[in-house]
């Protein structure tokens, strides 16, 4: 890995290839179908002003483990959510913990990077979104207090609440939308086929069953319900892709034509034998707190496509990085993002995204520094494991 470029590369990964579309599509129709099928009394419950806080920032924090999504995918589905009248504070968690941590991420950290590291990504994103929730709750409380009086006063309600018996064919039809947008972004089913061919067998199934969904839509709540499917998709498509694919490309081109040598971050051989490190990310000069702040930083505004802040990270630290500013990657390079805190000024307007970025960066710098300093050095798994004879 000799430039940031090699690692960090959204023309090989899954935002400017066909995956863009097994991934990205499926996305949006969740979050029109959130809008139009699901009950507005459930988001309500469950992430409303007036739901339980414990159970609100607890559905809000782990929801990420049933979704694969990226910093720019789960916009749709905040936005969503925010139609529907979710409070602030959980939308706010959410949009950052479902990027951030899914079953998946977890267990490439554990297998390529090592078991300190994915232990403490799985268990403290939850804790994070939580405390960013709160903090945005309470920053724009006002602002809470007032959606939750015109939610009172205009309530939004789903089409389908309008006919007896709908809500539970309602939540079906919204699992099945989750469960195509689990397998268009399953890329480990790629393996399964010869090279180039797996991606085209998940965006054919992808298709395929959202036409199946679309028949299914039609049976169930009628062609007036279909129709304002489609058009909430549209609605968000609208607003988020002009915004989306321009930044994307711009941060693709920029790590592309910009070589920047992993060098300038990570200390060398030589200067890690003299001690002449200078202001670099190493061991165990990395973990003060002003080089794990400006690693939650670079996390923060860097896009990694699905997955590759694993590889990055295990790079860098391959390279004596140290633990803390390695976290704070981890932390912060799925769940936020420059394109996505972009799309999130988009839907919820720019106070809250500045406010929601600053708060995110200053947790995700805090428990990095703690972490670094209670562990110290890396130690890659292989050298913690007995030879083979």
């Amino acid at each position: 890995m000799g430039t940031l470029g090699d690692a960090v590369n959204v023309f090989t990964c899954c935002v400017f290839t066909w995956n863009l579309l097994s991934i990205v599509l499926p996305a949006f129709l969740v979050a029109g179908a959130l809008v139009v099928f699901v009950p507005s009394y459930a988001v309500m419950k469950y992430l409303g002003p007036r739901a339980n806080r414990i159970i609100s920032y607890g559905v809000a924090a782990v929801s990420g483990n049933v979704l694969t999504v990226c910093s720019c995918n789960v916009v749709p589905i905040f936005a969503g959510i925010l139609r529907r009248g979710a409070g602030i504070g959980p939308a706010f968690c959410f949009v950052f913990a479902a990027p951030a941590i899914h079953i998946v991420n977890t267990v490439v950290t554990y297998q390529v990077i090592g078991a300190k590291l994915a232990f403490w990504r799985f268990f403290t994103v939850p804790i994070i979104a939580a405390f960013v929730g709160l903090a945005m709750a309470l920053v724009f409380r006002r602002e809470d207090q007032a959606r939750r009086k015109e939610s009172d006063t205009n309530p939004v309600v789903a089409l389908v609440e309008q006919a007896p018996g709908q809500a539970r064919r309602a939540a079906v039809f919204f699992l099945a939308l989750i469960g195509v947008l689990v397998f268009g972004a399953w890329t480990p089913l790629d393996e399964q086929f010869a090279e180039g061919i797996g991606q085209f067998v998940r965006m054919g199934g992808v298709v395929l069953l959202v036409a199946a969904l679309t028949w299914l839509a039609l049976r169930w709540f009628g062609n007036e319900e279909t129709l304002e499917w489609a058009r909430q998709t549209w609605l968000l498509l609208r607003m988020i892709l002009p915004i989306f694919i321009p930044a994307v490309l711009a941060i693709g081109l920029l790590v592309s034509f910009v070589r920047i040598p992993v060098e300038w971050i990570s200390p060398t051989a030589a200067e890690l034998s003299s001690g002449q490190v200078g202001f670099k990310f190493g061991h165990p000069h990395g973990n003060a707190p002003l080089p794990v702040l400006l690693a939650a930083v670079f996390a923060t505004l860097m896009y990694f496509p699905m997955l590759t802040e694993v590889i990055f990270a295990k790079g860098l630290l391959l390279q004596q990085f140290a633990l803390g500013p390695a976290l704070a990657l981890l932390l912060g390079g799925p769940g936020l993002s420059l394109p996505g805190l972009l799309l999130v000024t988009r839907v919820a307007g720019w106070r809250k995204t500045v406010a929601y970025w600053v708060v995110m960066v200053l947790l995700i710098t805090v428990v990095a520094y703690f972490f670094g300093s209670y562990y110290g050095e890396y130690l890659c798994p292989c050298q913690q494991r007995p030879p083979a004879f």
